[in-house]
């Protein structure tokens, strides 16, 4: 198996970037970094999802190994769950409404990979390069660079992701087949499978209209050949690829390939049935290789593989990029504090205890010589399978309005709202025009 590290930074080099509304930016203060007054009780507040406080081990969940760190080094600082929604674009959403409106409710928060240059631009991230100066001895520069804007450092990165095709290995040796290359290939298994066993899902995938939708959709469009612009920046989803590939995914659900629920599921929802034994094929991000072999959490546990997503003659294997940092609201009553957690956050303990918990998904140099970690994550060579597929999702200057324009068209389509052709030619238009803007 090749080094850890390298499988971080190609995933890391492939992650996709977006912004939009230029504003002023927050400077850095000199005195910040002090840390935090010692004999006064200060409370910090951290805004993420639910999964924070989820383990897929028997270690602890993220939320608590952050507790007990900050509790040994800082005794006066009490960290504070924000629980905000799973769906990024109410979490983007709510994040806006009070950073835009200067409310310290929120002291540190998730950021996403698409807003860094929109909160960077609009000064949403206290720049971080004066108070944690030395974060680049023990991060790989590219994933902090990743989470940078105008050489300002805005957060300290968690978590990255990559999309390919989970699958049961059992049934395919059972039928004769080998794993698909082609989307073709995947649903002369399904039908064959389920022909045989009918009360089996074929290919499960979240098709709700969410940001979820528009990492599967792009990795159909590439997978169709697509391009998500031409040379002069203009809007090509609407080509003959992008209609073949977002027909493709009516068509699973029109067939019965894929579930009729398909455009009500969020990832978890579709994770479910294949680990419930009850699919043959899921859509999902390499988290889950962690845990898959555990009896107690999977009925297909010694029975399933992981590959790069299915492409057909004219297109590439592709699996969507993600990641996620932890930054500071440069409005926050609490900087020094603030600022005394995420450097406890950007700990080895830390970053061990996310990849302890969720996977080995962290840029955290060394950290997979770890032997516990090694121990935890016996199928992180898995994942090294799909890294050549990485692509981002659409590049744009306006990624939030351009991700809200393409869940609304694919989901319009999937739905039967409206025809494919004319969702992808609206979708088009709209993000042409976002972009003169």
């Amino acid at each position: 198996m090749r080094r850890l590290p390298a499988l971080c930074l190609v995933v890391l080099v492939t992650l996709l970037v977006a912004s939009c509304n230029p504003a002023s930016q927050p400077q850095p203060t000199d005195d910040a970094a002090a840390p935090a007054d010692a004999t006064e009780p200060v409370v910090v507040t951290l805004a993420y999802n639910r999964f924070l406080q989820t383990s897929f081990t028997d270690y602890p969940a993220p939320i608590d190994v952050i507790r007990t760190a900050v509790a040994e080094q800082h005794p006066n600082i009490e960290v504070q769950l924000n629980i905000v929604p799973d769906a990024m674009g109410a979490y983007r959403d709510a994040l806006a409404v009070w950073i835009s409106t200067e409310d310290p409710t929120i002291d540190i928060y998730g950021m996403d990979t698409p807003w860094v240059l929109e909160f960077g631009e609009a000064g949403w991230a206290e720049p971080l390069n004066e108070h944690l100066p030395t974060l680049e001895e023990n991060f790989f520069p590219v994933g902090l660079d990743l989470f940078s804007y105008q050489g300002q450092r805005l957060g300290v990165p968690f978590w990255g992701s990559i999309g390919g095709m989970f699958y049961r290995t059992d049934l395919l040796e059972q039928y004769g087949f080998e794993p698909p290359a082609t989307y073709d290939d995947l649903e002369e298994i399904v039908t064959t499978i389920t022909a045989d066993q009918p009360e089996l899902t074929g290919f499960v995938w979240p098709g709700a209209r969410e940001e979820a939708l528009v990492q599967v959709w792009a990795e159909f469009f590439l997978g169709f050949g697509g391009e998500y612009f031409d040379e002069a920046g203009t809007c090509t989803i609407n080509s003959p690829a992008g209609i073949q590939a977002v027909g493709f995914m009516v068509d699973t659900i029109e067939s019965g390939l894929s579930p009729r629920e398909t455009p009500g599921w969020n990832a978890e929802e579709a994770r479910t049935r294949f680990v419930s034994g009850e699919a043959v094929f899921l859509r999902h991000n390499q988290d889950i290789v962690t845990w898959l072999d555990d009896p107690e959490q999977s009925q297909v546990a010694g029975n399933w593989g992981f590959m790069p997503n299915p492409a057909q003659p004219l297109g590439r294997p592709t699996g969507a990029t993600g990641g996620f940092a932890f930054a500071i609201n440069p409005y926050t009553d609490n900087l020094e504090a603030a600022i005394d957690v995420l450097a406890v956050i950007a700990s080895e303990e830390v970053q061990k205890g996310f990849a302890l918990a969720w996977g080995p998904v962290q840029y955290y140099e060394g950290l997979y010589k770890d032997t516990a970690v090694q121990e935890t994550n016996p199928n992180v060579q898995l994942i090294e399978t799909v890294l050549d597929s990485a692509a981002p999702r659409p590049p744009s200057t306006s990624y939030t309005q351009l991700s809200d324009i393409i869940q609304e068209e694919i989901h319009a389509a999937l739905t039967g709202i409206k025809p494919v052709e004319a969702a992808l030619n609206d979708a088009c238009s709209r993000i042409d025009t976002l972009h003169e803007q």
